[in-house]
C-alpha cells in the first residue's frame, strides 16, 4: 500500500477536549472518543443544572460584600470578566501543555460563590477566541463542560468541608478552612486533568505512560501557580474587599508581560513554531526518556521544494504566506505530545514523541508530507510547494546519539531525498542502519 495517504481534517491539539485528525497509527478518531466527549458534555451540563437548582449563590461574592441579588450579580460579572481576560491570553506551547489564566478566577468564584458561581464562571470564562475557528463546536462545549463539572464538584466538597459535619468538630475553625481548600484543590485539578488525560489517551492513541508526559514540569509549575493565585484572590476578596482581588489580578498582567518575553524568545515570530533552542530543549527531554527505556521517538528534518521559485516569481510576500501556512499545517498535523520548529528560511523540523514503532513514525511523516504538498493560498493566488523529509527513528535500547548528531542524521536523509527524487518524499533511517558519511556544516 502506498504510504502517502491523504491527510484528514481535524481540530486543534491544544484544547482539552477537542478532536484532532488522526491517532498515532494514522486512523481517524475512534467512536469511543466521541462517546467520551458526549458523556463529558452531559455530565458537565447536568452538574451545572443540578447545582443551580440545589444551591444558592452565596452572598459573599458581591462588589459591595453587603449581599443581595444585585451584589451577587455584579460579583459574578466581575469574576467572569476577569476569566474572559485570562482566556484571551491562552498560549500554545506544543508538547508542553497549554498555559491558561482563567483557572484562578474559577477557583476564586467557587470559593466565594459556591458550586453555582464556580460552575457558571467556569463555563463562561473559558471562552477563547481561537475556539471560534480552530475547535469543533462539540469540542468547545466539552472543554467548558469539563471545567464546569470540576468547579461544581469542588464547590460541593468545599461547602461540606467548611460548613458540614467536619467544621463542627474542627478546632480551630481555620483548620476547617484549610482542609476545605486542600480538598477543593484536589477535586478541581483531579477532575479537570483526569478528563483531559482520558481525551489524550483516546484521541492520540497513547499509552498511559506516554500520555502522562503531556503534563510536564512546565505545565505542572504553571498549574500550581494558578491554583495558588486563585486561593489568594478568594482570600483577598473575602477578607479585604473586591478591590484587593482586583489588585491581585492586575499583578497577573505584570506577570504576563514577562511571560510574553520568554515566549517570544523560544518561538519563531512568523509561524509561532518553536525556535531552535526551544525545540532542542524539548528534544533533550525526550532523549532522557528514551535512554531510560521509555519508548521510541522520531526526528524529522523538512525542507520545502520549489520555495525559491515562488519567491523569485511572486515576490517575498507570497513566500511569507507560504511559510506561515506551512507553520499552521505542521501544527495541525502533529499530536499534543509532539513539537515543531522552524529552523530558518524554508527549513523545518518535527519531533514525534511516543511512537509505537518505526512504521508509525513513517506514517506520520507521510501525513505531514501530504499536508505540505496541498495548494497554498497567497496574496498572488494559489501556489504549490513540495517537501523533502528525512526521518531518524530514536529507539530504546539503542545507543542514542547527541542532539547535534541526530540533526545531522535527519539532514542527511532529507538531502538524500532531495537529490534523488524530483517530487520530494520521505526517507527513514532505522536505528540499525550503518552510519553515513555526513555533510559538513
Amino acid at each position: 500500500m502506498d504510504p502517502r495517504m491523504p491527510s484528514t481534517d481535524g481540530g486543534d491539539g491544544a484544547a482539552v477536549l477537542s478532536e484532532v485528525d488522526t491517532h498515532a497509527n494514522g486512523r481517524r478518531p475512534s467512536r469511543a472518543l466521541y462517546v467520551y466527549t458526549g458523556a463529558t458534555i452531559v455530565a458537565g451540563l447536568a452538574a451545572l443544572g443540578w447545582a443551580s437548582l440545589s444551591y444558592p449563590i452565596w452572598p459573599t461574592i458581591s462588589l459591595t460584600q453587603a449581599g443581595g441579588s444585585e451584589g451577587i450579580l455584579l460579583g459574578l460579572v466581575f469574576w467572569i470578566a476577569l476569566g474572559l481576560l485570562g482566556g484571551t491570553r491562552v498560549q500554545h506551547m506544543h508538547g508542553h501543555g497549554v498555559l491558561t489564566f482563567h483557572l484562578p478566577f474559577i477557583i476564586a468564584a467557587t470559593a466565594l460563590g459556591g458550586p453555582v458561581a464556580g460552575g457558571w464562571v467556569a463555563m463562561i470564562s473559558t471562552l477563547e477566541a481561537r475556539e471560534l475557528h480552530e475547535v469543533p463546536w462539540y469540542g468547545v462545549l466539552a472543554n467548558h463542560s469539563a471545567m464546569a463539572l470540576a468547579a461544581v464538584l469542588a464547590g460541593v466538597v468545599f461547602d461540606l468541608a467548611q460548613n458540614g459535619p467536619l467544621a463542627t468538630v474542627t478546632d480551630p475553625v481555620h483548620l476547617a478552612l484549610l482542609i476545605a481548600i486542600v480538598l477543593a484543590t484536589v477535586v478541581i485539578t483531579g477532575v479537570s486533568v483526569g478528563l483531559a488525560l482520558g481525551t489524550v489517551l483516546l484521541r492520540d492513541g497513547l499509552t498511559m505512560r506516554e500520555a502522562s508526559r503531556v503534563y510536564d514540569a512546565s505545565y505542572r509549575t504553571t498549574s500550581a501557580s494558578e491554583v495558588v493565585l486563585g486561593w489568594t484572590l478568594a482570600l483577598a476578596y473575602g477578607t479585604i474587599g473586591w478591590w484587593a482581588a482586583l489588585i491581585c489580578a492586575t499583578l497577573v498582567l505584570v506577570i504576563w508581560q514577562g511571560y510574553d518575553a520568554r515566549y517570544d524568545a523560544s518561538h519563531d515570530p512568523m509561524t509561532g513554531l518553536l525556535s531552535r533552542s526551544g525545540f532542542d530543549a524539548r528534544l533533550e527531554e525526550i532523549l532522557v526518556g528514551v535512554r531510560r527505556g521509555a519508548g521510541r521517538a522520531a526526528l524529522l528534518a523538512i525542507d520545502l521544494d520549489g520555495f525559491k521559485a515562488i519567491n523569485d516569481t511572486y515576490g517575498h510576500g507570497a513566500g511569507d504566506d507560504v511559510i506561515r501556512e506551512v507553520g499552521i499545517r505542521l501544527r495541525d498535523s502533529i499530536r499534543l505530545t509532539d513539537a515543531a520548529v522552524r529552523r530558518g528560511g524554508d527549513e523545518f523540523g518535527v519531533l514525534l514523541a511516543g511512537i509505537s514503532d518505526a512504521a508509525a513514525g513513517e506514517m506520520l511523516a507521510w501525513k505531514i508530507w501530504t499536508a505540505l504538498c496541498l495548494p497554498i493560498e497567497t496574496d498572488r493566488g494559489l501556489v504549490t510547494v513540495g517537501a523533502s523529509i528525512g526521518v531518524v527513528i530514536i529507539e530504546r535500547g539503542s545507543r542514542v546519539p547527541s542532539i547535534d548528531r541526530l540533526h545531522a542524521l535527519a539532514d542527511h536523509e532529507m538531502y538524500t531525498v532531495k537529490e534523488a527524487r524530483n517530487g520530494g518524499g520521505v526517507r527513514v533511517r532505522q536505528p540499525g542502519d550503518a552510519a553515513p558519511a555526513l555533510r559538513s556544516a
